[in-house]
C-alpha cells in the first residue's frame, strides 16, 4: 500500500476552510490564556506566576480554573470581586445598570492583626516597616 494515499491532501483545501481554521485556532488561544488575559488587565503582582500556570497546566480544567480563579483574586485582602450588573429601579427606566461587587471569602479577623496600609499585607505589631513593600509603618524611635 502507497503511504502517500494515506495522508491527508491539504491542497485541496479552498481559502475559506483555511481561514476558519486560523481564526479557529486564534479563537481557542484567546480562550486558553483568558486567565492570563484577566490577571495582565488587573495588573496583578503574581502574573507571571499565573501565566507560567495558565501555560503549563491550563490544558487540565483543574489548572484552567486554578488560574483564573488566582487571577480574580484581589492580593490585599483575599477578596476575588465579580462584577455582577444590576438591573435598574423600574420608577426610572433612564439610569443604567451599575456593576456591584461581590466578596467571596473574606478572611476572618483577629484582634491582633495588623496590616500594611500601602499593601495590605499582614506584619508584626511592633514591625517598623511592611516585609512585602517595605512602606514604613511608624517612625524608627529615638535614640
Amino acid at each position: 500500500m502507497d503511504n502517500t494515499a494515506m495522508l491527508m491532501d491539504y491542497s485541496s483545501f479552498g481559502p475559506v476552510m483555511v481561514a476558519v481554521m486560523i481564526f479557529a485556532f486564534a479563537l481557542a488561544v484567546v480562550v486558553y490564556f483568558i486567565p492570563s488575559i484577566v490577571a495582565y488587565a488587573r495588573r496583578t503582582q503574581n502574573f507571571l506566576a499565573i501565566f507560567l500556570l495558565n501555560l503549563f497546566l491550563g490544558w487540565s480544567l483543574l489548572g484552567w480554573i486554578g488560574s483564573l480563579i488566582w487571577a480574580l483574586l484581589d492580593e490585599k485582602k483575599g477578596y476575588a470581586y465579580v462584577q455582577i450588573p444590576v438591573a435598574a429601579p423600574s420608577n426610572n427606566a433612564s439610569i443604567s445598570p451599575q456593576p456591584r461587587a461581590i466578596m467571596t471569602a473574606p478572611p476572618t479577623p483577629s484582634s491582633t492583626a495588623v496590616f500594611c496600609p500601602h499593601c495590605g499585607h499582614a506584619v508584626g505589631p511592633e514591625d517598623l516597616f511592611c516585609a512585602h513593600c517595605g512602606h514604613a509603618l511608624r517612625q524608627p524611635p529615638e535614640k
